[in-house]
């Protein structure tokens, strides 16, 4: 597998599709893929090597996207472990399953606990070193460079010291929660990418990965006090391509357009909306916030769906979604968080749709 070749113009031309889907019409529209724990299971390795070995993990991630005709470049793996797992948070490794947060042992258990966040030495804390050579073999074998990947303050806040635990504390402890977000901000995340920045200049976009910022984990107030302005001052210290696209919990708000708002204030480069809060709001409303803000749209098909549905459900909900948000141009597919489950025919299906749908003529 660290041996295997593609053609690298494979991915450069899905390149030029994606930078086209943003601007414009491209000749068809494009797809992205989360599928690094599909791919894993695919070539039958365990969480331990795949994750641990650069050299393993992107030819691996390279030849199911070229496999399976996943043409925008994209290299994610289990992102919201990197910051965590440098700062000493203890992380659960399993045969077939992507690595976790350990929940029986957050990092901050206490108050006093925040001593314990320095900045990590990025050269041999945890896999931070990994995570470069992983970006480093991408770059290579595929002629583009690829997107940055982090934690954002408020979800690495929450797995070194629990969802749970952390909501209290904003409560009963405000100024110590805030102190916390600041030090991660400050101390861990902004010298990660910043470093990230360094070893790879020509990068472009660095996206920020925040599930635990989503409706109903968080109300909307929440989200303007506590999440916002660290993803703004993260901006301040690295540099506008930063952004954060991943929130969800749209099909909550009695109008949608209040939580898409909200995301272009951390990501207004494009909107993105995941089943299944599309299902619920339909690609059409989605697409029309979208040409009224003069922003690309992204629309993901749910990683539940795709686990559990047959192969003519997924053909049709994506017949039904590129029709919609592909009319005019500016959008693109993504396949959410392919895993181990999720069957090859339906990655089948749904790039099927794509190709017989979703062409310009």
């Amino acid at each position: 597998m660290a041996d295997y070749q593609l053609d690298t113009s494979f991915f450069q031309t899905g390149e030029k599709r994606y930078l086209a889907s943003l601007i414009g019409v491209p000749d068809r529209i494009p797809v992205a893929a989360q599928m690094h724990e599909f791919s894993m299971k695919a070539n039958g390795f365990n969480a331990k090597e795949f994750y641990s070995r650069a050299n393993v993990f992107v030819p691996c991630l390279l030849e199911n996207m070229e496999k399976y005709n996943i043409d925008i470049p994209f290299l994610d793996f289990d992102i919201y472990n990197i910051e965590a797992e440098g700062l000493g948070q203890k992380i659960r490794f399993s045969d077939e399953n992507m690595p976790d947060i350990d929940p029986h042992e957050r990092l901050i258990q206490t108050l006093d606990d925040i001593k314990k966040i320095k900045t990590p030495d990025f050269e041999s804390a945890g896999r931070f070193a990994n995570v470069v050579e992983m970006h480093r073999l991408f770059r290579e074998m595929t002629g583009t460079d690829p997107v940055i990947r982090f934690t954002s303050p408020f979800t690495l806040a929450a797995s070194i010291r629990g969802i749970e635990q952390l909501i209290m504390d904003i409560y009963d402890e405000p100024q110590w929660a805030r102190d916390l977000f600041a030090v991660l901000t400050e101390e861990v995340v902004a010298p990660w990418l910043l470093h990230l920045k360094k070893k790879f200049p020509n990068a472009k976009a660095i996206s920020g990965a925040d599930a635990m910022a989503s409706v109903p984990i968080l109300s909307p107030g929440m989200i303007n006090e506590w999440v916002i302005p660290y993803v703004l001052r993260l901006i301040e210290l690295v540099g506008h391509e930063v952004y954060l696209p991943n929130w969800t919990g749209d099909k909550l708000f009695k109008n949608p357009e209040d939580m898409f708002d909200l995301k272009l204030e951390v990501c207004p480069g494009f909107l993105e909306v995941q089943d299944p809060d599309l299902e619920a709001i339909g690609p059409g409303i989605c697409k029309a916030y979208a040409d009224k803000m003069d922003v690309p749209l992204v629309i993901g098909l749910g990683a539940v769906f795709l686990a559990l549905a047959s192969p003519e459900e997924v053909f049709q909900r994506v017949k039904h979604y590129v029709e919609i948000g592909g009319k005019n141009g500016r959008f693109y597919l993504y396949l959410c968080n392919l895993g181990a489950t999720t069957p090859p025919e339906n990655v089948k299906a749904a790039i099927e749709a794509v190709h017989a749908h979703g062409t310009y003529n």
